[in-house]
């Protein structure tokens, strides 16, 4: 099944949201009006009855309960409420002493009805519905107890059994009035809801529909700016996010076309180098002396293309952040006199200062990288014999120098040392090298989340890491 778009999933949300609220008020507002006609309708039949009650009286002469109610207000009742049912029975004997109305055709409780009411208080009243042919009715029962009155010796207690019906259709019919208003309304609000929904859903998703287009404008090399409505609201915000991303996707691109471009440049020249060799060598019989020339400057010229491999593999690992093992405690200082009595030319020109142990959190074999392309890189730069000195400083952080005693970088070319496969040939035109080495360091450097920059004051050229010491990081 195919998801729903977010326009659509956002007014299907809406209306249905609104109208279970619009079902649920319904209901409750059917639940309330009918309860309240029930009640009101309870109230008035017990207020007939107690009416009633208080219209009986015992007669001497007869000994017996009489109705006091007069023919006229007999009549005016009748009129006024001609779906009203009445009856009065002398209780317990169950004789009638009064009726009115449609006769209610459900037999009188039994004897056990009142027990445990105190009448002195009040009466017993009992609701209940009944089922005619005509339709419902609200049946109420009361109990009426009369005691002797003190002042009359002759008068006697008795009690009353008052029965007033009334048919509940005309409730029904309100209620269904009701229920029809209601359902019109409910009608006519979900059509209002459901355009309202449709015109917020078309609102919210105009601006990420624009993004969109916007988006697919964006070619390589072509930049293009997301529209913004200027709210600073969640969309500007992803605008914003977009515009980040898309950047730094234009300057990887850049980069990779840029250095995919310098790298086929750097490769090409050893294999010239190594394809002319062979079509010489192979132009006629040499002898072997020349045979061994030939195929040292092809070893040479391969370990050179051996060298840049290995530095562009190490640097695609660091892109892709594959390189970074599980950082730890490592000694700046023992790796530095490990790289310098490594390095194959240095014949003791390269001189450590720092005390031992000199701990920062870090990867070892990313760190060697560091420290011998730095050290590499100013022998080669620094002159035949000229000294090279590397210092670890402990102190706040530890703070990695090397500097050599060379011609130094020129101010304009500074920014512009870490890029690479970038020389500076006038440093030293006969030193070898594809320009690696001080983008290896800068990249080993942000892996480790550290800075490394260059200083020129004191001559020569200085370049400085400084890192947060092991007790820094905790």
């Amino acid at each position: 099944m195919k998801p729903l778009s977010i326009r659509t999933s956002l007014t299907a949300w809406f209306v249905g949201l609104t109208v279970l609220l619009l079902l649920v008020f319904s209901a409750i507002l059917y639940v309330c009006v009918s309860r309240s006609l029930h009640t009101e309708l309870e109230k008035r039949l017990e207020t007939t009855a107690k009416g009633l009650a208080a219209l009986s009286d015992w007669d001497e002469r007869a000994h017996a309960v009489e109705c006091e109610l007069s023919e006229g207000l007999a009549k005016q009742q009748e009129a006024s409420h001609p779906e009203m049912s009445q009856e009065i029975w002398d209780w317990p004997d169950k004789w009638r002493v009064h009726q009115s109305g449609i006769a209610i055709d459900t037999p009188l409780p039994d004897g056990s009805f009142g027990e445990g009411v105190d009448l002195i208080a009040g009466p017993a009243v009992a609701f209940e519905t009944i089922d005619t042919l005509k339709g419902a009715r609200r049946l109420c029962t009361l109990l009426f107890y009369s005691p002797p009155s003190p002042e009359d010796l002759e008068d006697l207690e008795f009690h009353v059994l008052v029965r007033v019906a009334e048919d509940l259709a005309p409730i029904h019919a309100q209620l269904a009035r009701l229920a029809g208003i209601v359902a019109g309304l409910a009608l006519i609000a979900a059509v209002v809801i459901l355009i309202f929904g449709l015109l917020i859903s078309r609102r919210v998703v105009r601006p990420l529909k624009k993004l969109g287009e916007a988006a697919t404008e964006i070619r390589a090399g072509r930049a293009v700016q997301l529209p913004k409505r200027g709210t600073g609201d969640e969309v500007d915000d992803l605008s914003e996010m977009l515009d980040e991303a898309f950047s730094r996707l234009e300057d990887a691109l850049q980069r990779q076309t840029r250095f995919t471009s310098d790298a086929a440049h750097e490769l090409r020249n050893p294999i010239a180098v190594i394809q002319n060799a062979a079509e010489i060598a192979l132009r006629r019989e040499r002898t072997t002396e020349e045979y061994q020339e030939f195929f040292g400057d092809v070893l040479s010229t391969a370990k050179r293309m051996g060298q840049v491999v290995e530095a562009l593999l190490l640097l695609a690992r660091l892109d892709a952040g594959q390189a970074a093992s599980t950082f730890e405690k490592v000694d700046l200082v023992a790796i530095a006199h490990d790289s310098a009595s490594a390095q194959p030319f240095a014949n003791g020109r390269v001189s450590i200062e720092g005390k031992s142990p000199a701990l920062v959190e870090g990867d070892e074999n990313l760190l060697r990288v560091l420290i011998d392309n730095l050290i590499s890189n100013a022998l080669r730069y620094s002159g035949k014999d000229a000294p090279v000195n590397v210092a670890v400083e402990n102190g706040e952080g530890v703070t990695l120098r090397v500097k050599d005693d060379g011609p130094g970088i020129p101010s304009d070319a500074i920014g512009r040392v870490f890029d690479r496969f970038y020389r500076i040939e006038s440093a030293n035109p006969n030193a070898s090298g594809a320009g690696l080495g001080l983008a290896l360091v800068s990249e080993v450097a942000r892996v480790h989340s550290v800075e490394s920059r260059i200083d020129t004051s004191q001559g020569g050229t200085c370049v400085i890491v400084k890192f947060p010491s092991a007790a820094e990081n905790g």
